[in-house]
């Protein structure tokens, strides 16, 4: 036997044995409960669909390639962590598609409550995994998935290929959906939004259902709508959360203002002593009620040249902005804001919501999406409705 032959043999006796361990911790976490799930990640192995990656920045950051024999049981070792696997970066240098995190991967499969006979349509291809473990389950006739990104489908499409799985793939900007399969029974969506996309409404069968990561610049949450008779849909946020990449796409572009975030560290404005300080938005229950009340503010570090580093929140509409010293310690800080908006009395005001409800989780709201296209957001109990998009 050479050398090149016992090493493939190890390695995919390794690739097993990590595979059994993953699935093992997934289980006794209780996010892949369903047996034909769990077979379906015992089927469809995860290194096939992560050939070359860039770890996460809390794994290293640094790339993989299966190619590259020294480091075959150190790329095959990442794979098999529950951890996104960055696949592909755009001009900037910015991950644009990851193979998602195995656990977060079993939370939207078993979310979506897909079983035999429903037919289901993936918005998000990326690396075809999720497609795989979908065709698995259900057959490959009854899965559709689109990726805006070429790249993305041709590439999942030869990995499936190889594992005889054919599901259609096509090229399309998801937040359209894709009208020529449908209509579908589930549409899942392994990319974030700011809103149910409207033309999803008309693609899910009544009593079909949708699920997406509904996410703003503060926090995000599933979310499961089922869609009613006269085009509506209603449903609420899960408790499970996940982290997709936003949805990128044509229809659905975030607004941009060039020297915002510089104006926010630099720019004088009017200054006052509050109590409330960045870590609050670190609290995820209150960060969801956050950007519901202030959609499109954005929160973050920022640093300008010379500046201390400040945690800032901008508004691009608006060009209002709020900063606050990132390491001032003590109970209470000095906030300076400018802009027609004041954003940190605005976060306050809802600090103070959030407290006076008694700190409502994400899993207590309802989400609501007329026929033309009104969304809504509510607190079984109170009079409080917020809109989407985030």
């Amino acid at each position: 036997m050479t050398d090149a032959t016992e090493q493939d043999r190890r390695l995919s006796q390794l690739s097993a044995d990590l595979n059994h361990t993953l699935i093992e911790r997934l289980a006794t976490a209780g996010k892949l409960t369903e047996q034909a799930w769990r077979t379906a990640f015992e089927d469809v192995p995860r290194p096939l669909f992560a050939p070359r990656f860039t770890l996460p920045d809390n794994l290293g950051g640094h790339a993989l390639d299966v190619a590259d024999g020294p480091r075959r049981e150190e790329w095959l070792r990442a794979v098999y962590q529950d951890e996104a696997l960055l696949t592909i970066f755009d001009e900037r240098e910015m991950a644009t598609t990851s193979c998602s995190a195995p656990s977060v991967v079993a939370i939207m499969l078993e979310a979506s409550q897909a079983t035999e006979g429903d037919a289901v349509l993936e918005i998000g291809t990326g690396t075809g995994w999720t497609a795989g473990l979908l065709s698995h389950r259900l057959g490959s006739a009854a899965v559709t998935s689109v990726d805006i990104d070429p790249r993305c489908v041709a590439e999942a499409q030869e990995r499936l290929d190889h594992l005889g799985l054919c599901p259609t793939l096509a090229v399309a900007d998801g937040y359209l959906g894709y009208p020529a399969g449908g209509p579908y029974d589930r549409i899942i969506a392994t990319a974030s939004l700011r809103q149910v996309p409207p033309a999803w409404l008309g693609q899910v069968r009544p009593g079909g259902t949708i699920l997406a990561d509904l996410r703003g610049n503060f926090a995000g949450n599933l979310a499961r709508l089922t869609v009613n008779k006269d085009g509506s849909a209603r449903g609420r946020f899960l408790p499970e959360r996940v982290n997709f990449m936003p949805l990128r796409s044509e229809e659905a572009l975030a607004d941009e203002l060039p020297g915002l975030a510089s104006r926010a560290v630099s720019a004088p404005g009017p200054h006052r002593s509050t109590g409330l300080g960045p870590a609050a938005l670190r609290k995820w229950d209150f960060a969801f009620l956050a950007q519901l009340s202030m959609p499109g503010v954005r929160a973050g570090r920022i640093r300008s040249k010379g500046e201390p580093l400040y945690f800032c929140l901008t508004d691009p509409r608006s060009e209002s902005w709020a900063r606050i010293a990132v390491d001032a310690s003590g109970g209470e800080r000095e906030v300076t804001q400018g802009g027609d908006r004041r954003l940190w009395n605005e976060l306050e005001t809802t600090h103070e919501l959030w407290t006076r409800l008694d700190q409502p989780r994400p899993e207590d709201f309802t989400i609501m999406v007329s026929p033309e296209g009104g969304q809504v957001v509510t607190l079984p109990g109170i009079d409080e409705r917020w809109s989407l998009p985030l």
